[in-house]
């Protein structure tokens, strides 16, 4: 079995190969694309871990971008660099909207304004491990759940939630322990996401949540995902211009985007 980014390069690679990425823009929060299809995708900015300079990130193909074809930055998807990465995983959002929106419908148990925490059962004895703090859903599970473990690279947001910077367990011994394991979209840009959800194999709900997360969610399911929650960008424009103005997730289902979520069952 392919790859989990390879199999969703390769699940969109060939329906979009007369289509062109019109606009691009990379905030500082989320990376923006527009298609000539007229949809939209975004995905987390990850500035951190550049092989360039960090000082002055350095992407050799600024200025060639836009214009390129879709199936080509899908591609950039599998690449390390994470600003290429992050453009790749908008390109594979972007692409996937006309599909789950569109031709492929039927096939997917959409639920559009509803948020992926409230599509599952979470119980008070229930093991919850989280990777990406998520202030919404660890203000909602603090004080509801058994135990509650976040695993982020940014300690100063996990100080403001009130939450240890360092959990005092292993990201992979919490994770087999979990009966909810909830993974946010950045996973897809560093490439953890597979071995994420192969560490959460034993867990009765795996969430995949976020707007990186908007994509096919095929290649999720059959890794074990139970839900997938995305956004769906409802007007183009202005989600590029949240992002050029550093805008989070809050600005972008304010102005211009709607949550939804699938269900494998």
């Amino acid at each position: 079995m392919a790859g989990l980014i390879r199999e969703l390069v390769e699940t969109l690679f060939d329906k979009f190969q007369n289509e062109r990425l019109e606009d691009i823009r990379v905030g500082i929060f989320y990376t923006g694309v527009k298609l000539s299809t007229g949809h939209g995708g975004v995905s987390y900015t990850m500035a951190r871990g550049l092989t360039e300079t960090t000082c002055c990130p350095k992407v050799p193909m600024a200025g060639e971008i836009a214009g390129m074809s879709v199936s080509d930055a899908i591609k950039l998807a599998e690449e390390e660099d994470t600003i290429l990465s992050a453009i790749g995983i908008a390109t594979i959002n972007a692409a996937s909207q006309s599909l789950i929106f569109g031709e492929m419908r039927s096939r997917y148990n959409v639920i559009l304004g509803n948020d992926a925490l409230d599509t599952v059962s979470i119980k008070p004895s229930d093991s919850v491990v989280m990777v990406g703090a998520f202030p919404p859903y660890v203000k909602r599970l603090m004080q509801n759940v058994r135990e509650l473990i976040v695993f982020d690279d940014n300690k100063s947001a996990l100080m403001e939630l009130g939450l240890p910077t360092e959990p005092g367990v292993s990201l992979e011994k919490s994770l087999r322990n979990a009966s909810v394991a909830i993974i946010t979209g950045s996973a897809f840009v560093n490439k953890t996401i597979e071995r994420l959800l192969e560490l959460s194999s034993n867990a009765r709900e795996v969430l995949v949540v976020g707007p990186s997360a908007s994509m096919v969610p095929d290649p999720l399911f059959k890794r074990g995902a139970t839900v997938v929650g995305g956004i769906r960008i409802m007007d183009v424009e202005g989600m590029l211009r949240v992002v050029s103005e550093a805008g989070g997730t809050r600005a972008l289902l304010k102005a211009c985007a709607e949550r939804y979520t699938i269900s494998r069952h």
